[in-house]
């Protein structure tokens, strides 16, 4: 498949339309089920596969690859419902498949808005198609059995070492995220060149600490998340992600009574400083995830067919966000 053409293509259509909407996509540092916003649609089989690069502190880079699908559709109470699995291959680890069902689910209260940090809105506004929720969850052992698990188990931090920088990233809800859009860029992926549309977001941490680096000041972390995003990467809708977490310094005085207290918030040009100095190496990254786009088709089909079993007790006492044994 000739993906640069493709990509291509779509992207020329997308800048000449005059109100382009892109397709759902991932604010999740790896790809994860919960975070996938899936909208209905009468097409069942597009995929997308990424190589993901992921490193904290000093620790070794790690690399796996990450492949989601669309491989079902079927009739549920509140209309139609689409399955989607989402297959993790690490070698180190060994190959985990997750499915999840997606529904209208007009019934429940809207709890994912707040699952990621700088991600739309999921309420859909007058006219607008509102995405899909995540109604069921499943993954598949190495010893190929099917568990079901609570839907929460999908958000679950991961055992062994595998919890992203934004599972122990907490912000300050009062500060809202800044969002940037840098215009165009083109990607270059092995001999492919991928045109692209760049965004980025900011997230101010909440908690401060004293700075090493000068008195008068205090450390706080700051998220950033780079999109380049193409309308034609089915799914998700961007061929790559970064994510960064480095530190911004903030100015403190002392109050009446001596306790220090801040100055000002950090503003968009703070963060996004910090950010931009982190990406040139000149301040330190202290966590770090990317995911470049592999390959994407149309043509996925259902690698688990087995019915599920509930999921034994073991598991959801807090195992099932690892590789199950």
């Amino acid at each position: 498949m000739d993906v640069g053409r493709l990509l291509r293509i779509s992207l020329t259509f997308a800048v000449l339309s005059a109100a382009p909407l892109w397709p759902g996509h991932s604010d999740a540092q790896t790809l994860k089920l919960r975070s996938l916003k899936i909208y209905p649609s009468d097409v069942v089989g597009p995929w997308v596969s990424y190589k993901v690069r992921s490193q904290s502190g000093r620790h070794t880079v790690r690399e796996f690859t990450q492949r989601v699908a669309i491989v079902g559709r079927e009739q549920t109470d509140d209309g139609n419902a689409y399955w989607v699995e989402l297959k993790t291959s690490d070698p180190t680890r060994g190959v985990r498949i997750e499915r999840g069902l997606f529904a209208e689910n007009r019934g429940a209260s809207l709890d994912s808005a707040g699952l990621d940090p700088g991600s739309p809105d999921t309420a859909a506004a007058p006219g607008e198609v509102r995405p899909l929720r995540l109604i069921r969850y499943q993954m598949l052992t190495s010893d190929k059995k099917l568990y079901e698990y609570p839907v929460q188990s999908a958000t679950a931090p991961r055992a062994a070492g595998e919890v992203s920088s934004f599972e122990l990233f907490e912000f300050d809800p009062s500060l809202k995220p800044v969002r940037r859009f840098d215009g165009p860029d083109t990607l270059r992926i092995g001999r492919r060149v991928v045109p692209a549309v760049v965004e980025r977001i900011f997230r101010s941490g909440s908690d401060d600490w004293p700075s090493e680096a000068s008195d008068g000041y205090v450390s706080r972390l700051v998220l950033s998340q780079s999109y380049w995003r193409n309308a034609a990467v089915p799914i998700t809708g961007f061929a790559r992600s970064l994510f960064r977490v480095t530190t911004v310094q903030i100015p403190i005085r002392p109050d009446s009574t001596g306790k220090p207290i801040i100055v000002s918030q950090p503003d968009s040009t703070a963060l996004s400083s910090a950010a931009s100095a982190a990406e040139a190496g000149q301040t330190p990254v202290l966590s770090m995830t990317e995911l470049l786009l592999q390959d994407l088709g149309a043509d996925a089909v259902a690698e688990v067919t087995q019915k599920p079993e509930p999921a034994p007790e073991s598991e959801l006492q807090g195992e099932a966000g690892d590789y199950p044994h």
